[in-house]
């Protein structure tokens, strides 16, 4: 341990000389307090909120990988340009020491820098928030919203499987099928029967049904929040009821807002011990117009959790399992590569992560509908004239392939970063659970890690080095 530790050592001076600390210090300095003066919220504490925990975190969360990764390809690959690895090499010290050395000290340095913008965003966030001129009842309203930790419940959907086989079976025996693989044309039409079960028509109401796991422990707060469109372009105002049973309590509350809007219905003094909740939502018909919610999350219930601080440390301890990774990753692409390569991969998996929702998207369709999709863009352009353009080549075809393939093992390759919602939950108060975080720490701390440590291990055994020249 302690041939590990003088290596990190050796490392952080390295990175202190290069004064890549001082201009990282700086560019965090100025995404923790002139940023949030640079940016204008919606006027509400919620806004503000959001601005200060998503946008600073996730501008500081991505300037440290940058750095983290660069400092990472430059601890093995530059001292190799530079001769200065191959003393290091012919000392009797293992090659996974030296590679957990330099990992070692990428996570001190982000250690530090995490703690200092993490504390600097809390403090400037309090600050702005108690000289924002708000009332107290709109801050009490965002420290209930936002400012805690609430676990999301969902009402499961409904069993649609038996409508979707009736319409598809209607729709073949009118040979009325569109040009579609099966799979996609009952997605499709699942997605339809979803939709009318959840429109609420004019004078129409329904219900969803909330399974509370593990009971309501104490009476405290319920948070009913939904989202719906309207069918009638321009009818802006809801006129609807909201009706909450729980625990053989019923309450009704007016919901006045705007269609298309986030609304947030509090429920104080909820009695405890309730394993079950049912909410009403009755459209009185304004406009006569047709209420849509989405069936995923159009209307969900969100119960305390957590406390804010305890989230709030979670998902800073999130953002550092990922920086320990990049740091594993970084230091791997040095071992493997030359400076300039490895700097060029790193740009390209920085790229990759910022096409993150696009890429999961694509690589959770099947294949045959995501070659479907696809294929046709790779068809010649169709003569002037014809109806249809010709079918996709059986060339076309084979790139699609290829091109999915390519989206599914990146997808499941980089998966613990493409699907990262730590920022986003952290600022719509969303419960970060201890299980995810110690399903990270396995994962990202402790086996992804290692089996990079182990594979550059490996070829600092292998690879040839050119020896330092005489002066």
């Amino acid at each position: 341990m302690s041939q590990i530790a003088a290596i990190a050592l050796l490392a952080l001076r390295h990175v202190f000389r290069s004064r890549v600390v001082l201009i990282l210090s700086a560019l965090l300095f100025a995404a923790a307090f002139l940023l949030p003066l640079g940016l204008r919220s919606d006027g509400t504490p919620e806004g503000l909120i959001r601005i200060h925990l998503a946008y600073v975190l996730g501008l500081a969360s991505f300037l440290l990988t940058l750095a983290t990764l660069w400092a990472g390809c430059a601890a093995v690959a530059q001292e190799a340009d530079e001769k200065t690895l191959q003393l290091l090499l012919v000392k009797p010290v293992s090659r996974l020491r030296i590679w957990l050395g330099k990992w070692l000290a990428l996570l001190i340095l982000d250690a530090a820098l995490l703690a200092l913008v993490g504390a600097a965003a809390a403090a400037t966030l309090h600050h702005h928030l108690r000289r924002g001129g708000f009332d107290a009842a709109a801050l009490a309203a965002a420290r209930q919203t936002t400012l805690t930790a609430l676990e999301t419940v969902r009402a499961p959907l409904p069993d649609v499987d038996a409508d979707v086989r009736a319409e598809f079976e209607r729709l073949r025996a009118a040979n009325r099928l569109p040009d579609a693989p099966a799979a996609a044309i009952r997605q499709s039409l699942r997605r339809t029967v979803l939709a009318q079960r959840f429109a609420v028509a004019p004078g129409a109401a329904r219900r969803w049904t909330f399974d509370l796991p593990g009971g309501h422990a104490a009476a405290s707060v319920l948070l009913v929040q939904f989202r719906c469109n309207a069918s009638v372009p321009g009818a802006a105002d809801l006129d609807a009821t909201l009706e909450l049973e729980i625990g053989g309590q019923t309450v009704t509350r007016a919901v006045r807002g705007m269609a298309g809007s986030p609304q947030t219905l509090a429920f104080a003094d909820v009695p405890a011990g309730a394993a079950q909740a049912v909410a009403t939502f009755r459209n009185h018909g304004a406009h006569g117009a047709t209420l849509f919610f989405d069936p995923a999350d159009g209307l969900v219930l969100r119960r305390p959790a957590g406390t804010f601080a305890g989230n709030y440390l979670r998902a800073l301890a999130q953002i550092y399992l990922r920086l320990a990774l990049f740091a594993a990753i970084g230091v791997t692409l040095g071992t493997l590569f030359s400076l300039p390569v490895a700097t060029f991969l790193t740009l390209v998996l920085i790229l990759v992560l910022q096409l993150s929702g696009f890429i999961v998207a694509a690589a959770q369709v099947d294949r045959a509908t995501f070659v479907e999709n696809v294929a046709p863009f790779g068809a010649a352009a169709h003569a002037h004239g014809e109806s249809e353009p010709p079918a996709p080549s059986l060339a076309a075809r084979a790139a699609a392939t290829v091109l999915f393939w390519a989206y599914r093992a990146t997808y499941l390759t980089l998966r613990p970063l493409l699907e990262d919602r730590t920022l986003d939950d952290l600022a719509t108060g969303t419960w970060l659970p201890p299980r995810d975080l110690a399903r990270n720490v396995a994962q990202q701390a402790v086996g992804l890690p290692l089996l990079l440590g182990l594979l550059s291990a490996a070829v600092l055994r292998k690879r040839e080095w050119a020896l330092p020249t005489p002066s």
